[in-house]
């Protein structure tokens, strides 16, 4: 896990890429505590930077930018790729040698032997830029899932990319223009759609994309791997349940124990939920010794370290709790909001338990993030393929039913019942309704001038990119594309993209066992077919070698998050609302918003989360305008 940047002009040199490169590496220096390493072409048109945070193969001899033999290609990478001994044995067989044992140099030479599209071969997570200095081509590609982040400021004559948005801002390589359709798509959603990004120029690279541009400004594209293609599969009808849990059973052993490779310790978040859990048994069954675990703890009855602190009792882990209080959050926030580099209403939980693991030493830990979608742990796995098939029996009566139910309706359900009454009744359109933050209807009449001035452009291009982002290929079932949905937006748009960020602000690198292609071709599409299974994750805890404890499983599932319903209406309530006048004064939202935004959360009619989610924008804001000035 590290950071990455740089810069290819097409045209002339770069001005002083010697302090460029020395820049971009200063501004990723969290991401990679354990080196840095930056490389000039000679003709000043290449500029490189890597911050290294060694995790495999631990020696300089690994270090980057990483060269071919021949000096031809140039790598900067970031991620693990959990295959690379098996990727390295084919490729000897071929006759390649090797003159490391990172996994740096395996992907390099898997690229330059086999080409962009082998990249569908490596289990992993990565970014990545190649340079070929003979074709004078720059490729970037990034896995699949999206886990790792990689940002591109293109223009017809120069591309700049980088791990983190602020650092191409920072550095001087994209504008310092605030997106409106950026703004638009995080008051939809509570965090930016992509491709969009609050920065106006700036682009991350597709997920399971590759992307190449030449001297002669030809630009090739391609997708190697989409997950999204997994779902539209059909069940296998002869594949009974037993058999199904069987497979399930040894896939998550293999994903957790593959996601164990390295030469540092690895340890776990242990929520005490479900998926944490699980993955501290299947560890264990692995072989895992002498394992680490790590919680949250706040001063709330939704605290659940006492359910984690069961959990490694039973599975005899060397556990730690961290205290987290509301004066701590008060005191950090503007140091965690600098370390966002995009807004969003989550992240903060996972910046403090970061934190604390990073204190012990510790570089490496497995995380549950990413169970639910994979094993349909969310209420949307039963709620909206209820609702798609009630909306479409209805049909023609809906319109006139809708007032009545409306009406009947708690106040803060009323925009999200309309908007799914009027809309098509498929599982995309409950989707919105389930997972967004402002209904449209709501976006309009919060909408402050800033937007209003490129009101048309910003819908346009925010309701362009929502119809791609909802739609595409559809599931065998209406689980399989709730499953589809959660990945590609929820997931991949947000708990992802916070998870980095917040790790890397510890120099932490977090691994994700259940967001694992090889694991979801095994649970899907067939778990569509047996959404029984689906019931408090039955397809995952039944099939443990270990047995959880009963603390894990019986109980209501319960978010990992903190009290902030509490804690806004005391200590972060200057946050909140301060935030929220920022947005007014700098025209994002109506001057009238704020107070309504206020009193309706106040008065039970709005979820806590709309408040919180304007007083982050706010404050995000106003400290980029600080860098900025």
């Amino acid at each position: 896990m590290c950071g990455l940047a740089g810069v290819v002009s097409f045209g002339r040199p770069i001005a002083d890429p010697a302090a460029l490169s020395r820049r971009l590496a200063g501004l990723l220096a969290h991401r990679g505590p354990d080196g840095e390493g930056v490389w000039v072409s000679p003709s000043a048109t290449v500029v490189l930077a890597h911050r290294r945070l060694a995790i495999i193969d631990l020696s300089g001899a690994a270090a980057q930018p990483m060269a071919t033999p021949d000096a031809r290609y140039r790598i900067v990478f970031n991620g693990e790729i959990y295959n690379f001994r098996q990727l390295r044995a084919e490729l000897e067989a071929r006759d390649d040698r090797f003159a490391t044992v990172s996994d740096t140099e395996v992907l390099l030479r898997l690229v330059v032997r086999d080409g962009p599209d082998a990249l569908a071969r490596a289990r992993g997570m990565f970014a990545l830029a190649i340079w070929d200095s003979v074709d004078r081509s720059l490729l970037l590609a990034r896995d699949r899932f999206g886990m790792k982040p990689l940002y591109v400021a293109a223009r017809s004559d120069a591309v700049a990319f980088a791990s983190e948005i602020r650092t191409l801002v920072g550095s001087g390589l994209a504008p310092h223009d605030v997106s409106a359709a950026g703004v638009l798509g995080y008051l939809g959603w509570g965090s930016v759609p992509p491709p969009l990004t609050w920065i106006a120029g700036v682009e991350p690279l597709a997920a399971g994309a590759w992307v190449r541009w030449a001297a002669d400004g030809r630009r090739e594209e391609r997708t190697f791997a989409d997950v999204g293609s997994v779902y539209a599969l059909r069940p296998n009808a002869a594949t009974g349940v037993d058999d199904f849990r069987d497979r399930v059973r040894r896939a998550v052993e293999d994903s957790v124990s593959t996601h164990l490779v390295g030469d540092v310790p690895v340890g776990v978040f242990l929520s005490g939920g479900i998926d944490s859990s699980a993955i501290v048994s299947a560890a264990t069954t692995a072989g895992a010794g002498d394992l680490r675990t790590y919680t949250v703890r706040f001063d709330d009855a939704s605290s659940e370290h006492a359910h984690a602190r069961r959990v490694a009792e039973s599975l005899n882990t060397r556990h730690e709790e961290i205290v987290v209080e509301s004066a701590d959050v008060v005191h950090d926030l503007p140091r965690i909001l600098g370390y966002l580099d995009q807004p969003t209403i989550d992240g903060v939980n996972s910046y403090y338990v970061s934190r604390a693991v990073a204190r012990t030493g510790v570089k490496a830990v497995l995380s549950g993030t990413g169970g639910d979608e994979m094993f349909g742990g969310y209420p949307s796995f039963t709620r909206l393929p209820s609702a798609a098939r009630i909306r479409r029996r209805l049909g023609p009566i809906v319109p006139l039913l809708a007032p009545a139910i409306g009406a009947a309706l708690p106040r803060r359900l009323g925009p999200r019942w309309r908007e799914f009454a009027g809309g098509s009744g498929r599982v995309e359109a409950a989707y919105r309704v389930q997972r967004g933050l402002f209904m449209p209807a709501e976006l309009r009449e919060i909408a402050g001038p800033a937007i209003h001035d490129q009101r048309d452009d910003a819908v346009n291009q925010l309701r362009s990119i929502e119809s791609t982002m909802l739609n595409g290929t559809r599931a065998s079932t209406l689980e399989g594309d709730v499953a589809r949905l959660e990945t590609r937006i929820y997931l991949r748009s947000q708990l992802l993209r916070d998870l980095d960020a917040m790790s890397m602000a510890h120099s932490l690198e977090v691994r994700l066992p259940f967001v694992d292609h090889v694991l979801l071709e095994t649970v899907w599409p067939a778990l569509g077919a047996h959404p029984a299974l689906m019931r408090n994750k039955r397809i995952l805890h039944e099939t443990l070698a270990h047995p959880l404890p009963p603390a894990a499983v019986d109980r209501p599932k319960q978010g990992f998050t903190l009290p902030f319903a509490r804690w806004i209406g005391g200590e972060l309530q200057p946050f909140v609302r301060e935030g929220m006048d920022y947005l007014v004064v700098s025209g994002w939202i109506a001057k009238e918003a704020p107070e309504a935004a206020w009193r309706a959360w106040r008065r039970g009619a709005s979820h806590w989360s709309r408040v919180w989610a304007l007083g982050v924008l706010g404050e995000f804001l106003r400290s980029f305008e600080a860098i900025a000035v």
